[in-house]
Protein backbone atom coordinates (compact mmCIF):
# COMPACT_ATOMS: atom_id res chain seq x y z
CA UNK A 1 0.00 0.00 0.00
CA UNK A 2 1.38 2.93 -1.39
CA UNK A 3 1.29 6.28 1.19
CA UNK A 4 0.33 9.99 0.79
CA UNK A 5 4.22 10.71 0.27
CA UNK A 6 5.01 7.94 -2.44
CA UNK A 7 4.41 8.60 -6.02
CA UNK A 8 4.45 6.32 -8.63
CA UNK A 9 5.43 6.82 -12.16
CA UNK A 10 1.97 7.49 -13.12
CA UNK A 11 1.59 10.17 -10.70
CA UNK A 12 4.74 11.83 -11.38
CA UNK A 13 3.58 15.28 -12.45
CA UNK A 14 6.49 17.30 -13.38
CA UNK A 15 5.92 19.93 -16.22
CA UNK A 16 2.17 19.33 -14.98
CA UNK A 17 0.23 23.27 -15.23
CA UNK A 18 -2.64 22.66 -13.36
CA UNK A 19 -1.89 24.28 -9.65
CA UNK A 20 -3.13 21.14 -7.66
CA UNK A 21 -0.78 19.17 -8.65
CA UNK A 22 2.31 21.58 -9.12
CA UNK A 23 1.67 22.67 -4.92
CA UNK A 24 1.59 18.70 -4.31
CA UNK A 25 4.43 18.26 -6.07
CA UNK A 26 6.51 20.94 -4.39
CA UNK A 27 4.96 19.68 -0.71
CA UNK A 28 5.92 16.27 -1.53
CA UNK A 29 9.58 17.45 -2.64
CA UNK A 30 9.83 19.55 0.88
CA UNK A 31 8.87 16.44 2.98
CA UNK A 32 6.00 17.98 3.80
CA UNK A 33 2.41 15.91 4.90
CA UNK A 34 -0.84 17.48 4.83
CA UNK A 35 -1.01 17.93 8.65
CA UNK A 36 2.32 19.52 9.04
CA UNK A 37 1.45 22.15 6.03
CA UNK A 38 -1.76 22.36 8.29
CA UNK A 39 0.06 23.55 10.98
CA UNK A 40 2.77 26.24 9.50
CA UNK A 41 0.21 27.68 7.47
CA UNK A 42 -3.32 27.56 9.66
CA UNK A 43 -5.14 26.54 6.69
CA UNK A 44 -7.30 23.11 7.00
CA UNK A 45 -6.31 20.12 6.22
CA UNK A 46 -9.76 19.92 3.86
CA UNK A 47 -8.93 23.23 2.54
CA UNK A 48 -5.69 21.68 1.38
CA UNK A 49 -7.15 18.64 -0.12
CA UNK A 50 -9.10 20.58 -2.48
CA UNK A 51 -6.64 22.93 -3.03
CA UNK A 52 -4.39 19.89 -4.27
CA UNK A 53 -7.51 18.18 -6.45
CA UNK A 54 -7.92 21.40 -7.94
CA UNK A 55 -11.65 20.99 -6.35
CA UNK A 56 -12.97 24.55 -6.75
CA UNK A 57 -16.63 23.53 -5.86
CA UNK A 58 -15.31 23.17 -2.20
CA UNK A 59 -13.36 26.42 -1.60
CA UNK A 60 -14.52 29.86 -1.31
CA UNK A 61 -14.23 32.74 -2.93
CA UNK A 62 -11.51 33.88 -5.14
CA UNK A 63 -9.84 36.38 -2.42
CA UNK A 64 -9.94 33.29 0.09
CA UNK A 65 -8.56 30.94 -2.88
CA UNK A 66 -5.41 33.43 -3.28
CA UNK A 67 -4.69 34.23 0.52
CA UNK A 68 -4.33 30.18 1.02
CA UNK A 69 -2.53 29.77 -2.54
CA UNK A 70 0.08 32.55 -0.97
CA UNK A 71 0.40 31.43 2.40
CA UNK A 72 1.16 27.62 0.88
CA UNK A 73 3.33 29.16 -1.15
CA UNK A 74 5.50 31.26 1.68
CA UNK A 75 6.05 28.31 3.52
CA UNK A 76 7.30 26.10 0.95
CA UNK A 77 9.58 28.95 -0.59
CA UNK A 78 7.70 28.67 -3.77
CA UNK A 79 7.89 31.25 -6.51
CA UNK A 80 4.74 33.78 -5.97
CA UNK A 81 5.09 34.92 -9.53
CA UNK A 82 5.10 31.13 -11.01
CA UNK A 83 2.23 30.08 -8.44
CA UNK A 84 -0.20 32.71 -8.87
CA UNK A 85 0.03 32.35 -12.92
CA UNK A 86 -0.51 28.40 -12.59
CA UNK A 87 -3.34 29.62 -10.12
CA UNK A 88 -5.15 31.91 -12.96
CA UNK A 89 -4.39 28.97 -15.74
CA UNK A 90 -5.66 26.28 -13.40
CA UNK A 91 -9.15 28.63 -12.30
CA UNK A 92 -9.64 29.34 -16.02
CA UNK A 93 -9.07 25.46 -16.90
CA UNK A 94 -11.44 24.04 -14.33
CA UNK A 95 -14.15 26.71 -14.36
CA UNK A 96 -13.93 27.60 -17.79
CA UNK A 97 -13.66 31.70 -16.92
CA UNK A 98 -10.62 33.86 -15.71
CA UNK A 99 -9.87 33.99 -12.46
CA UNK A 100 -11.90 37.58 -10.85
CA UNK A 101 -11.03 40.68 -9.99
CA UNK A 102 -11.40 40.69 -5.87
CA UNK A 103 -14.62 42.36 -5.80
CA UNK A 104 -15.52 44.41 -3.15
CA UNK A 105 -11.90 44.75 -2.09
CA UNK A 106 -11.43 47.21 1.16
CA UNK A 107 -8.93 49.87 0.49
CA UNK A 108 -5.91 49.30 2.68
CA UNK A 109 -3.42 51.70 4.32
CA UNK A 110 -0.13 52.02 2.07
CA UNK A 111 1.76 50.17 4.85
CA UNK A 112 -0.18 46.98 4.51
CA UNK A 113 -0.30 47.57 1.39
CA UNK A 114 3.30 47.09 0.82
CA UNK A 115 3.11 44.18 2.73
CA UNK A 116 0.43 42.04 0.61
CA UNK A 117 2.10 42.90 -2.24
CA UNK A 118 5.27 41.21 -1.24
CA UNK A 119 2.74 38.26 -0.31
CA UNK A 120 0.15 38.60 -3.35
CA UNK A 121 2.94 38.90 -6.54
CA UNK A 122 2.91 41.83 -9.45
CA UNK A 123 -0.39 42.91 -10.16
CA UNK A 124 -1.97 42.99 -13.88
CA UNK A 125 -0.65 46.39 -13.81
CA UNK A 126 3.01 45.17 -13.29
CA UNK A 127 2.37 41.99 -15.63
CA UNK A 128 1.45 44.52 -18.60
CA UNK A 129 4.12 46.81 -17.62
CA UNK A 130 6.96 44.37 -17.65
CA UNK A 131 5.24 42.62 -20.53
CA UNK A 132 5.77 45.54 -22.47
CA UNK A 133 9.60 45.41 -22.09
CA UNK A 134 9.23 41.81 -23.20
CA UNK A 135 7.76 42.43 -26.19
CA UNK A 136 10.46 44.84 -27.20
CA UNK A 137 12.70 41.66 -27.34
CA UNK A 138 10.15 38.93 -28.64
CA UNK A 139 8.47 39.71 -31.74
CA UNK A 140 7.67 36.28 -31.87
CA UNK A 141 5.20 36.58 -28.91
CA UNK A 142 3.17 39.10 -30.73
CA UNK A 143 0.44 37.11 -32.94
CA UNK A 144 -0.04 35.17 -29.16
CA UNK A 145 -0.32 38.74 -27.73
CA UNK A 146 -3.40 39.92 -30.04
CA UNK A 147 -5.11 36.76 -29.95
CA UNK A 148 -4.68 37.04 -25.99
CA UNK A 149 -6.29 40.42 -26.03
CA UNK A 150 -9.25 39.35 -28.52
CA UNK A 151 -10.41 36.71 -26.00
CA UNK A 152 -9.70 38.62 -23.29
CA UNK A 153 -12.00 41.65 -25.06
CA UNK A 154 -14.75 38.90 -26.04
CA UNK A 155 -14.53 37.43 -22.36
CA UNK A 156 -14.80 41.39 -20.80
CA UNK A 157 -17.98 42.48 -23.65
CA UNK A 158 -20.36 39.01 -22.68
CA UNK A 159 -19.78 39.77 -19.21
CA UNK A 160 -20.71 43.29 -19.18
CA UNK A 161 -24.14 42.47 -21.01
CA UNK A 162 -25.09 39.76 -19.36
CA UNK A 163 -24.61 42.05 -16.71
CA UNK A 164 -26.58 44.34 -18.22
CA UNK A 165 -29.23 41.97 -18.92
CA UNK A 166 -29.59 39.80 -15.98
CA UNK A 167 -29.66 43.36 -13.91
CA UNK A 168 -32.99 44.35 -16.34
CA UNK A 169 -34.40 40.94 -16.02
CA UNK A 170 -33.91 40.85 -11.93
CA UNK A 171 -35.38 44.96 -12.20
CA UNK A 172 -38.21 44.25 -14.08
CA UNK A 173 -38.91 40.91 -11.95
CA UNK A 174 -38.23 43.18 -8.70
CA UNK A 175 -40.89 45.53 -9.81
CA UNK A 176 -43.62 43.47 -10.93
CA UNK A 177 -43.75 41.54 -7.55
CA UNK A 178 -43.40 44.50 -5.68
CA UNK A 179 -40.46 43.56 -3.59
CA UNK A 180 -42.79 40.30 -2.43
CA UNK A 181 -41.00 37.34 -3.11
CA UNK A 182 -43.16 33.44 -2.20
CA UNK A 183 -41.51 30.36 -2.73
CA UNK A 184 -41.39 28.98 -5.76
CA UNK A 185 -42.89 25.84 -4.45
CA UNK A 186 -45.88 28.02 -3.58
CA UNK A 187 -46.53 29.10 -6.57
CA UNK A 188 -47.09 25.69 -8.76
CA UNK A 189 -49.78 23.90 -8.83
CA UNK A 190 -49.83 19.76 -9.42
CA UNK A 191 -52.07 18.79 -11.22
CA UNK A 192 -52.89 15.61 -10.13
CA UNK A 193 -53.28 16.76 -6.80
CA UNK A 194 -56.19 18.70 -8.51
CA UNK A 195 -58.38 16.57 -10.30
CA UNK A 196 -59.84 13.40 -9.09
CA UNK A 197 -58.76 10.33 -11.06
CA UNK A 198 -61.55 9.34 -13.96
CA UNK A 199 -63.57 6.21 -12.95
CA UNK A 200 -62.08 3.22 -15.71
CA UNK A 201 -64.71 1.09 -17.29
CA UNK A 202 -63.83 -1.92 -19.60
CA UNK A 203 -66.22 -2.08 -23.14
CA UNK A 204 -67.12 -4.92 -24.52
CA UNK A 205 -64.19 -5.41 -26.71
CA UNK A 206 -62.47 -5.47 -23.38
CA UNK A 207 -60.53 -2.22 -23.75
CA UNK A 208 -60.29 0.08 -20.63
CA UNK A 209 -61.66 3.16 -21.34
CA UNK A 210 -61.89 6.55 -19.01
CA UNK A 211 -65.66 7.40 -18.31
CA UNK A 212 -66.86 10.29 -20.20
CA UNK A 213 -63.81 10.41 -22.92
CA UNK A 214 -62.42 9.21 -25.80
CA UNK A 215 -59.14 6.99 -25.84
CA UNK A 216 -56.26 8.94 -23.31
CA UNK A 217 -53.70 10.29 -25.13
CA UNK A 218 -50.39 9.03 -23.17
CA UNK A 219 -48.87 11.63 -20.54
CA UNK A 220 -46.56 13.72 -22.17
CA UNK A 221 -43.02 13.61 -20.85
CA UNK A 222 -41.69 16.22 -17.86
CA UNK A 223 -40.35 19.51 -19.85
CA UNK A 224 -36.63 19.59 -19.53
CA UNK A 225 -34.88 22.47 -18.32
CA UNK A 226 -33.55 24.74 -21.50
CA UNK A 227 -30.60 24.37 -22.49
CA UNK A 228 -28.80 27.49 -22.51
CA UNK A 229 -30.39 28.49 -19.08
CA UNK A 230 -27.70 28.34 -16.58
CA UNK A 231 -27.83 29.33 -13.04
CA UNK A 232 -25.75 32.05 -11.55
CA UNK A 233 -27.42 30.92 -7.83
CA UNK A 234 -27.57 27.89 -6.99
CA UNK A 235 -30.01 26.41 -4.73
CA UNK A 236 -28.68 26.76 -1.54
CA UNK A 237 -30.27 25.15 2.25
CA UNK A 238 -29.93 28.28 4.52
CA UNK A 239 -29.98 27.16 7.95
CA UNK A 240 -31.02 29.18 11.18
CA UNK A 241 -28.38 30.24 14.00
CA UNK A 242 -29.31 27.99 16.77
CA UNK A 243 -26.15 28.67 18.67
CA UNK A 244 -24.04 30.91 20.64
CA UNK A 245 -21.25 32.56 17.71
CA UNK A 246 -19.01 33.29 20.07
CA UNK A 247 -17.79 33.69 24.19
CA UNK A 248 -17.10 37.35 25.99
CA UNK A 249 -13.94 36.65 27.79
CA UNK A 250 -13.93 39.59 30.08
CA UNK A 251 -10.74 38.38 32.64
CA UNK A 252 -8.15 37.49 29.74
CA UNK A 253 -5.00 38.42 30.10
CA UNK A 254 -5.20 39.85 26.45
CA UNK A 255 -7.60 42.39 27.20
CA UNK A 256 -4.86 44.22 28.71
CA UNK A 257 -1.83 42.75 26.11
CA UNK A 258 -0.35 46.40 24.55
CA UNK A 259 0.66 43.95 21.66
CA UNK A 260 -2.43 42.61 20.92
CA UNK A 261 -4.86 45.18 21.94
CA UNK A 262 -3.16 49.02 21.64
CA UNK A 263 -4.42 51.55 23.95
CA UNK A 264 -4.95 53.65 20.74
CA UNK A 265 -7.87 51.20 20.11
CA UNK A 266 -9.03 50.65 23.59
CA UNK A 267 -9.54 54.93 23.24
CA UNK A 268 -10.89 54.37 19.86
CA UNK A 269 -14.17 52.79 21.40
CA UNK A 270 -17.83 54.09 20.97
CA UNK A 271 -20.36 53.03 23.41
CA UNK A 272 -23.22 53.62 20.91
CA UNK A 273 -21.78 51.54 18.32
CA UNK A 274 -20.62 47.72 18.18
CA UNK A 275 -16.73 47.88 18.27
CA UNK A 276 -14.53 45.08 16.43
CA UNK A 277 -11.20 44.81 16.28
CA UNK A 278 -9.24 41.69 14.75
CA UNK A 279 -5.56 40.99 15.50
CA UNK A 280 -3.59 38.74 12.67
CA UNK A 281 -0.90 37.50 15.41
CA UNK A 282 0.33 34.00 14.14
CA UNK A 283 -0.32 34.28 10.45
CA UNK A 284 -2.80 35.74 7.43
CA UNK A 285 -6.40 35.74 7.48
CA UNK A 286 -9.29 36.36 5.15
CA UNK A 287 -12.31 38.43 6.40
CA UNK A 288 -15.12 39.87 4.68
CA UNK A 289 -17.93 41.74 6.77
CA UNK A 290 -20.55 43.90 6.21
CA UNK A 291 -21.51 47.38 8.65
CA UNK A 292 -24.84 47.64 8.64
CA UNK A 293 -26.16 48.68 5.05
CA UNK A 294 -22.98 49.10 3.50
CA UNK A 295 -21.76 46.74 0.84
CA UNK A 296 -19.40 43.61 1.63
CA UNK A 297 -16.30 44.15 2.01
CA UNK A 298 -13.48 41.14 1.82
CA UNK A 299 -9.40 42.18 2.82
CA UNK A 300 -6.87 40.08 3.58
CA UNK A 301 -5.49 41.01 6.69
CA UNK A 302 -1.29 39.76 6.77
CA UNK A 303 0.61 38.37 9.68
CA UNK A 304 0.96 41.36 12.12
CA UNK A 305 -1.52 43.71 10.43
CA UNK A 306 -5.32 44.19 12.17
CA UNK A 307 -8.63 45.47 11.01
CA UNK A 308 -10.77 47.72 13.31
CA UNK A 309 -14.68 48.31 12.35
CA UNK A 310 -17.63 49.85 14.19
CA UNK A 311 -21.24 50.13 13.11
CA UNK A 312 -24.90 49.38 14.78
CA UNK A 313 -24.97 45.91 13.25
CA UNK A 314 -21.44 44.38 12.24
CA UNK A 315 -21.62 40.46 10.10
CA UNK A 316 -18.29 39.10 9.74
CA UNK A 317 -16.83 35.94 8.43
CA UNK A 318 -13.50 34.98 9.14
CA UNK A 319 -11.28 31.93 7.38
CA UNK A 320 -7.88 30.69 9.09
CA UNK A 321 -9.85 32.64 12.50
CA UNK A 322 -7.55 30.39 14.61
CA UNK A 323 -4.43 32.97 13.88
CA UNK A 324 -6.41 36.28 15.24
CA UNK A 325 -6.92 37.30 18.44
CA UNK A 326 -10.70 39.24 18.09
CA UNK A 327 -11.84 41.59 19.96
CA UNK A 328 -15.31 43.02 20.91
CA UNK A 329 -15.63 46.33 22.85
CA UNK A 330 -12.36 45.90 23.74
CA UNK A 331 -13.35 41.91 25.53
CA UNK A 332 -11.53 39.21 23.54
CA UNK A 333 -13.82 37.01 22.54
CA UNK A 334 -13.42 32.78 22.08
CA UNK A 335 -14.07 31.41 18.57
CA UNK A 336 -13.90 28.02 18.37
CA UNK A 337 -13.61 26.85 15.19
CA UNK A 338 -12.37 23.03 13.96
CA UNK A 339 -12.46 24.25 9.93
CA UNK A 340 -10.94 27.32 10.94
CA UNK A 341 -13.40 29.51 8.96
CA UNK A 342 -16.27 31.08 11.25
CA UNK A 343 -19.41 33.85 11.01
CA UNK A 344 -20.29 36.39 14.12
CA UNK A 345 -22.83 38.91 14.42
CA UNK A 346 -22.67 41.62 16.86
CA UNK A 347 -24.82 42.11 18.40
CA UNK A 348 -25.82 38.97 19.36
CA UNK A 349 -29.38 40.06 19.40
CA UNK A 350 -29.19 40.07 15.67
CA UNK A 351 -28.89 36.27 15.59
CA UNK A 352 -31.99 35.42 15.62
CA UNK A 353 -32.80 38.14 12.01
CA UNK A 354 -29.98 36.37 9.64
CA UNK A 355 -29.47 32.83 8.38
CA UNK A 356 -26.20 30.53 7.62
CA UNK A 357 -24.45 31.09 5.85
CA UNK A 358 -23.85 34.68 5.55
CA UNK A 359 -22.39 35.37 2.69
CA UNK A 360 -22.87 32.74 0.67
CA UNK A 361 -20.92 32.82 -3.73
CA UNK A 362 -22.76 32.59 -6.55
CA UNK A 363 -21.23 31.09 -9.79
CA UNK A 364 -20.12 35.15 -10.40
CA UNK A 365 -17.42 34.61 -7.63
CA UNK A 366 -19.34 37.96 -6.00
CA UNK A 367 -20.11 37.50 -2.38
CA UNK A 368 -24.30 38.25 -1.76
CA UNK A 369 -25.87 38.21 1.84
CA UNK A 370 -27.85 35.29 2.49
CA UNK A 371 -31.01 36.97 2.18
CA UNK A 372 -30.08 38.68 -1.13
CA UNK A 373 -28.97 35.40 -2.49
CA UNK A 374 -32.41 33.61 -1.52
CA UNK A 375 -34.31 35.95 -3.33
CA UNK A 376 -32.17 36.17 -6.35
CA UNK A 377 -32.26 31.74 -6.35
CA UNK A 378 -36.44 32.30 -6.12
CA UNK A 379 -36.29 34.58 -9.10
CA UNK A 380 -33.84 32.30 -11.14
CA UNK A 381 -36.20 29.09 -9.88
CA UNK A 382 -39.17 30.66 -11.10
CA UNK A 383 -37.62 31.67 -14.73
CA UNK A 384 -36.62 27.78 -14.71
CA UNK A 385 -40.17 26.39 -14.43
CA UNK A 386 -41.29 29.64 -17.12
CA UNK A 387 -39.03 28.14 -19.10
CA UNK A 388 -39.91 24.56 -18.62
CA UNK A 389 -43.35 25.31 -19.17
CA UNK A 390 -42.80 26.76 -22.40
Amino acid sequence: MMNEDTTSDSDTISGSSLLGDFLKQKRLDKNFSLEKLSQKTKISVNILKSLEANDYDHLPSAAYIKGFVCSYAKVLGISLPETISKMEYTYLSVLGKAFPALNHTTTMPAQIKTKLAAIAGPTPHEVIESSDSILENTKSALPIIILASVILVFIGGYKLISSIVENEVLGNKTADSGLKIESSAALVKHPVLEKTAPKVEVSADGEKRAEGTADVAPTPEEPKPSPDFERNFPKIDFKKIKSKLFQVKTDAPENDDQTLLPDTIKSSINSGLQNVYVRAFDGNTWVSYKIDNNPIESVIISKGSDLFIQGAEIRLFLGNVNVTKIFYNNYLIETPSKSGVKSLIFPEESNSKYMMPLFPKAKDDILYTAEDYTKRMNLEEEELKKRQQL
